[in-house]
């Protein structure tokens, strides 16, 4: 399986720079930038060639509606058993979806878009100051 993570600017290479920082690389896992020089039929011949090894595909974008997103959709036209496109997913999805890769390799690709988003949403989180103040690990990631 291979992710492609896509979006407008340095979207891609600020998500893969951050990864990279937490984990290292990932393996499968590719970052794709839109860039002011670029118009969409670059993005789409890079999509088409990164796709074209035959293997399961999920596509990481930045935003639903962008540029990026929509050379995703286009590029998954007609390939939807082994192609799939997400949008608005974060780090936290990426590094524990990705770290986690060979776990999935079974699953459809829908299924493993479905598990992408859910990851996402449980790794979105507002911090509520309470009474008593949490104590706030000072340690980090």
């Amino acid at each position: 399986m291979q992710i492609i993570v896509t979006g407008h600017g340095n979207f891609a290479s600020g998500i893969g720079s951050t990864v990279k920082l937490l984990a290292g690389s990932i393996d499968g896992v590719q970052y794709i930038d839109f860039t002011e020089d670029m118009n969409e039929n670059n993005l789409a011949k890079k999509f088409k060639d990164i796709i074209s090894n035959g293997e399961k595909t999920l596509f990481f974008c930045d935003l639903v509606g962008g540029t990026p997103y929509k050379q995703a959709v286009v590029a998954s036209d007609g390939q939807e058993d082994r192609i799939a496109v997400v949008a608005g997913c974060n780090v936290g999805s990426l590094l524990e979806l990705g770290l986690n890769s060979g776990v999935l390799k079974d699953q459809s690709i829908l299924d493993i878009a479905n598990l992408f988003v859910e990851t996402s949403k449980k790794n979105t989180k507002v911090f509520a100051h309470a009474e008593q103040e949490e104590e706030v690990p000072d340690d980090g990631i």
